[in-house]
């Protein structure tokens, strides 16, 4: 049987597997997703969830529950060798391996791109996956809490500044869900 390869269980990763699933016969393709995350991120959530408009649960999708014959590898690629059709696989737990495909979709997402500027790779952090989001929110959250008890001064005002570098999707939509989002303190 022909083995179908989707490299990325992301957006388009797990719309092709979901698709595939629905078009093929059982017994014309194996379909297998490899993806480090057992979920898929609907990215354009992440500002809210950011933001704390919605809980994170609601910005991502289950592969195991919605890809009902997909094999689904909890790993990542690190690999691709299109001469001899094959990818190397390096799982979280577990020795690596090589695995085998007849076609192969490479949908591996994208990164958070770091900008040339002092101090973003240190201080900054990236709206591309769920964990993340939640880490802005828990930050700002923190950072709300300690300025509830300081008087207005540097600090204070330190703790209060927001800054959204990038101007793409997540910065608007990240810049305008936080700045709804005002501290009472």
């Amino acid at each position: 049987m022909r083995r179908i390869l989707v490299v990325g269980g992301g957006y388009a990763g797990f719309y092709t597997a979901w698709k595939l699933e629905k078009r093929l016969r059982r017994d014309e393709a194996e379909i297998v997703v490899i993806d480090p995350r057992p979920y898929m991120t609907y990215q354009p959530f992440l500002p809210e969830v950011a933001a704390g408009s919605i809980e994170a649960r609601h910005a991502a999708i289950s592969l195991r529950s919605h890809l009902k014959r997909a094999r689904l590898i909890h790993a990542a690629v690190t690999r691709i060798d299109h001469a001899s059709k094959t990818v190397s696989v390096l799982p979280q737990d577990g020795e690596p391996f090589e695995l085998g495909y007849d076609i192969i979709v490479v949908t591996a997402g994208a990164v958070t791109r770091t900008f040339p500027i002092p101090g973003i790779t240190e201080n900054a952090i990236g709206m591309k996956h769920v964990e993340e989001a939640v880490a802005i929110r828990d930050r700002l959250l923190d950072a709300f809490d300690r300025a509830s008890v300081l008087p207005p001064g540097p600090e204070r005002s330190r703790l209060l500044t927001v800054a959204f570098v990038g101007g793409g999707f997540s910065g608007v939509e990240g810049f305008g869900e936080t700045s709804r989002w005002r501290p009472r303190c």
